[in-house]
């Protein structure tokens, strides 16, 4: 397996230094982390639920059931299991232009946060890929370019969030259909079948 680690080297050798620019020594870090982030995040919620009351609700639902707990518990988890140190520590002369733990640098949380919210609102907005995977890639490519992450780091990391999303929105959906038959049926039934698929009637 030495050659694929000396692919991933390879790889992130080319984004953090070969495509090095002052454009982009200024864009990427602002990318990875702003003090917009929370404040933008906060307000898309709110137009989510007030634009589609139940399917809005139910998506931002699934973001806070699903996104924060993926990145705590099992990213972190992989982390601390794996404890590859970041390429600024392991490699020199990084160009490393964002903060971050002087550790664990497999999978990257960034890019599994946004691909597991990027996975959830296209389930409930099929549309929103448009936007959403652009702004994953984006983020994603800016955790090698900023020097904290592999290549191969942020691939993994696209791949679980996209999956533990997906499946933790199977899983509850399942919960709820077994729950709402027992305590709920007859609203369950007229109101709420599915999660997924809401009623919008």
């Amino acid at each position: 397996m030495e050659w694929v680690q000396n692919l991933d080297v390879s790889l992130f050798r080319f984004v953090n230094e070969t495509l090095s620019n002052p454009v982009f020594d200024r864009v990427m870090p602002f990318v990875s982390g702003n003090l917009f982030f929370i404040p933008l995040l906060l307000v898309a919620g709110v137009w989510l639920i007030w634009r589609d009351r139940l399917r809005g609700s139910l998506c931002v639902l699934m973001l806070m059931l699903i996104v924060w707990p993926g990145d705590s518990l099992i990213c972190n988890t992989i982390k601390h299991k794996v404890a590859r140190l970041r390429p600024y520590v392991a490699l020199p002369d990084v160009h490393k232009l964002a903060r971050a733990t002087p550790e664990n640098s497999m999978p990257s949380s960034h890019a599994a946060n946004w691909a597991a919210a990027t996975m959830i609102l296209y389930i409930y907005y099929r549309r929103s890929w448009k936007i959403m995977l652009p702004i994953a890639l984006l983020v994603s490519f800016s955790r090698i370019y900023n020097g904290v992450h592999y290549p191969s780091d942020v691939l993994v990391g696209l791949i679980l969030g996209g999956g533990y999303a997906a499946a933790g929105v199977w899983t509850f959906n399942k919960l709820w259909q077994w729950i709402g038959k027992i305590s709920f049926p007859q609203w369950q039934k007229e109101h709420l079948p599915s999660l997924v698929i809401p009623k919008l009637a």
